[in-house]
């Protein structure tokens, strides 16, 4: 017979375990929404899936800009109670050094439950050690992203541009769009102006882990779109020749006159706007932004006195010297002050309000005709013409012709230069318009400035005989599995205006600029036998800060094949050559820049139809 303890302790026992049972009924049947909630919130982590960039080619195919896979290896500090052990255990797998332990460790004392990461773009060897030793290191995970590669190095930067990280401010204003803290964005050259074509959209990876943290796999996924390839319109062969013919000139002026300058070469196409080469030199390396730039390396860039940030061919801005005398002819014709059977006398020396104004040949040239005029580069008679015409149609003209405003190029930053106006002149400088300053503006000095790639343009509409087309730099987009330039191609197609000079006058514009090759100021620069037409310039500096010697700006606009011409296969080209503080002649340093780029283009013809 059992004790009245027993009954006691039973009924005891038999209470806990009915109020026991009640809980779980309780837990698991009415609460059961609840806890299956936090059960879901505790398992499970959303991740974003990062996507590459589009790719950048040239015209012919060949990479420009490309993606490379690394790995970041992170660590979710909330969900390991030993956190601290694991960071160390990874610096000791990963080889870190102390200090990167040490700013790991502070992270985790100051963390407030965004990821860790532990090393950012891990290489082959440390994604070896990390394989090796991961089940040691449960709840560390390597996540794969993009770095944007320049197989070509410092080659067609100012074209390319480059990438960088995407800030705050910008990614609050583009989350909407797909983008994500960490990833690149586009900052200069193509990579700026295409942005919205280039980058894609990141996913979102749902991924299940127990309850030690431990990942266990992907339960849902939000696929990542890749961004679209682009075709640039440069041939990188011709661009690494015309880089290659613009670097040693620059050397050699270097040695001469002891100090460092740059230069811009553009060719372009004049019957698309296509531009197949757009040189500024020097350059840099854009796969140093890529790899993320250090602010020191950022601030030499910056302040290093020959710019190599500065696009030359687009943003440069300089009096364009005698090229300019291309639109002073064309106005002097279309005005009827001239006509292509005009002589002129040039005794060296034209009088502008009591002043002289000396043409470069001190002698003079005697008698001239238009195309010999035009050739030799005869500063007395475009004097006179400028007087003539006056400011208010010289300016009219030149905009017609598209200076003074930017060209529509598809790269940020364009300038727009400077065609002055008397109105101009008194608001900046206080200041009358003089006769002079007609004199000085009709041979492309005093206030007038221009890019490369503006001189480039007004002499792809001589050529076209008054056709100005919106110069491009890319031809069409690919979408991911796609043909190249696809249904988007319209887009891409460059747009054409008309200048207002009758298209009869351009012809002997051409006889001048092929004499100019023949007997004229370029004639020592060995273009003639290829079938190339040109003008010379060369700009008289004084001494400035900038340029303490005042040495001279030296510029050629020309294009191939004049006419027709039996060493000349290629489709139509317009090269302009700009080189500063050359302290030479544009016929002397400029010309045979660009002859060697015409040349180089004939040959990438020629070869390209012998294969076809």
């Amino acid at each position: 017979m059992r004790s009245r303890p027993f009954y006691i302790f039973a009924a005891f026992a038999i209470g806990c375990a009915l109020i026991l049972l009640a809980r779980l009924v309780y837990m698991q049947i009415i609460q059961v929404g609840y806890y299956r909630e936090c059960a879901a919130d505790n398992l499970r982590l959303n991740s974003p899936i990062m996507t590459g960039r589009g790719l950048i080619y040239d015209r012919c195919g060949k990479v420009l800009a490309r993606n490379e896979a690394v790995f970041t290896l992170k660590m979710l500090p909330y969900m390991h109670d030993n956190a601290e052990e694991l960071l160390r255990k990874a610096a000791q797998v990963l080889h870190l050094s102390d200090s990167k332990l040490s700013k790991l460790l502070a992270q985790l004392k100051n963390n407030d439950g965004e990821a860790i990461i532990i090393a950012d773009s891990l290489n082959q060897e440390d994604l070896a050690r990390f394989a090796e030793a991961e089940n040691q290191m449960d709840g560390l995970k390597a996540e794969v992203k993009f770095k944007r590669v320049y197989p070509n190095q410092e080659l067609a930067s100012h074209v390319l541009g480059y990438v960088g990280e995407i800030d705050a401010e910008k990614l609050a204003k583009l989350k909407h769009k797909g983008y994500i803290a960490g990833e690149w964005i586009g900052k200069e050259g193509l990579e700026f102006s295409y942005e919205d074509v280039l980058h894609g959209r990141s996913g979102l990876r749902t991924e299940m882990l127990d309850s030690e943290g431990r990942f266990l796999g992907d339960v849902e996924k939000e696929p990542a779109i890749p961004g679209d390839d682009i075709y640039s319109s440069i041939d990188l062969e011709l661009q690494n020749k015309a880089q290659e013919a613009l670097g040693d000139v620059l050397d050699m002026l270097a040695a001469k006159n002891g100090e460092r300058s740059g230069g811009a070469v553009v060719a372009i196409e004049p019957y698309t706007g296509y531009v197949r080469a757009l040189v500024s030199l020097p350059h840099y390396n854009p796969n140093e932004f890529a790899e993320g730039i250090s602010q020191k390396k950022f601030s030499a860039l910056l302040n290093d006195p020959c710019s190599p940030l500065l696009n030359r061919a687009v943003h440069g801005d300089y009096p364009p010297g005698s090229t300019f005398k291309l639109i002073t002819t064309a106005a002097a014709l279309n005005e009827g002050l001239i006509s292509p059977l005009s002589r002129f006398y040039c005794t060296g020396s034209y009088i502008v309000a009591g002043l002289p104004f000396n043409c470069f040949v001190r002698t003079g040239h005697g008698s001239i005709d238009l195309t010999e005029c035009l050739g030799h580069s005869c500063d007395v008679v475009y004097y006179k013409l400028g007087v003539e015409l006056g400011i208010k149609r010289l300016s009219a003209y030149a905009r017609d012709f598209g200076l003074g405003a930017k060209t529509g190029i598809d790269l940020p930053g364009e300038t727009t230069g400077n065609i002055p106006t008397a109105e101009w002149k008194e608001a900046v400088f206080k200041e009358k318009w003089f006769p002079g300053d007609d004199a000085n503006s009709a041979i492309g000095q005093g206030f007038v400035t221009a890019s490369p790639m503006q001189m480039a343009v007004a002499t792809s509409a001589v050529v076209t005989d008054g056709t100005i087309f919106r110069p491009r730099l890319v031809e069409g987009r690919r979408k991911e599995n796609g043909s190249k330039k696809s249904e988007h191609l319209q887009k891409y197609i460059s747009k054409s205006r008309q200048v207002k000079v009758n298209p009869k006058y351009f012809a002997c514009i051409k006889d001048g600029m092929r004499f100019a090759m023949q007997e004229g100021t370029a004639a020592s620069s060995g273009g003639y036998a290829l079938g190339v037409a040109g003008k010379t310039g060369t700009v008289e500096n004084v001494p400035t800060i900038d340029n303490p010697n005042g040495l001279n700006h030296c510029w050629f606009t020309g294009y191939a094949p004049y006419g027709y011409s039996d060493n000349w296969t290629a489709e139509p080209l317009v090269v302009t050559v700009f080189v500063e503080k050359s302290g030479g002649y544009g016929g002397a340093i400029a010309a045979p820049v660009a002859v060697k780029v015409f040349e180089a283009w004939n040959k990438i013809s020629a070869r390209e139809t012998a294969t076809q």
